[in-house]
């Protein structure tokens, strides 16, 4: 499992280090956001699985260095839920999955140009994991899947109303791995690494 943690340390401290300009405001948003994971998502138990997509409410909160720099904290306001395919068995396990991250954005444009904001972002994300159960083949099955913890990065924009309200919409990919085992016995690893699709709503103070 990878732990990228001292990675995007650098990155936050880059940003810090970036700017002698004391922190300018404050922001919280929240909206709605598509987890999409990738096509292929491995071998589990020698069979190809699949992940399928899940949307819920999220929330954030952002602290702005300057006009360029913006420290950012993502979660999801809910879990999300998802259904694990495998070929020939069809959907065997169910779970749940909390994600949270952490991160440093770099308004290219220096903020605010004409009410449009387009950003890039690096950070550190963790996924808690929790309700893992075996469904229909597998039901009543001990089965388990770890946490994740790895890089994410994202860009988007932020599309700015007045002074304070703003909308943010963003593409966010996680580095996420999880080793699947049942009855304590490794069968693989799900390599989900998704791409999630946010729409948000600002209130910057």
């Amino acid at each position: 499992m990878r732990t990228p943690l001292a990675l995007s340390s650098i990155a936050l401290a880059a940003a810090l280090a970036s700017t002698t300009v004391s922190a300018q405001s404050f922001a919280i948003r929240a909206g709605y956001a598509n987890v999409n994971p990738k096509s292929d998502n491995g071998l589990i138990a020698g069979a190809r699985s699949s992940i399928d997509s899940n949307s819920r409410f999220v929330v954030g909160a952002s602290y702005y260095l300057d006009d360029q720099w913006e420290l950012t904290f993502d979660a999801g306001a809910t879990t999300f839920k998802h259904t694990v395919n495998l070929a020939g068995l069809g959907d065997v396990v169910s779970l749940k999955h909390h994600p949270i991250s952490l991160g440093a954005n770099w308004h290219f444009l220096g903020g605010d140009e004409g009410g449009f904001s387009p950003y890039v972002g690096l950070g550190y994300n963790w996924t808690s994991l929790s309700d893992v159960r075996g469904i229909n083949a597998l039901r009543g099955a001990p089965v388990a899947i770890d946490d994740s913890n790895g890089l994410t990065a994202a860009f988007g924009a932020d599309f700015l109303a007045s002074d304070t309200w703003f909308l943010r919409g963003e593409a966010r990919w996680i580095d996420f791995d999880a080793d699947v085992t049942l009855g304590g016995a490794a069968i693989g690893t799900a390599n989900v690494d998704p791409w999630v699709y946010s729409l948000q709503a600002g209130l910057r103070f």
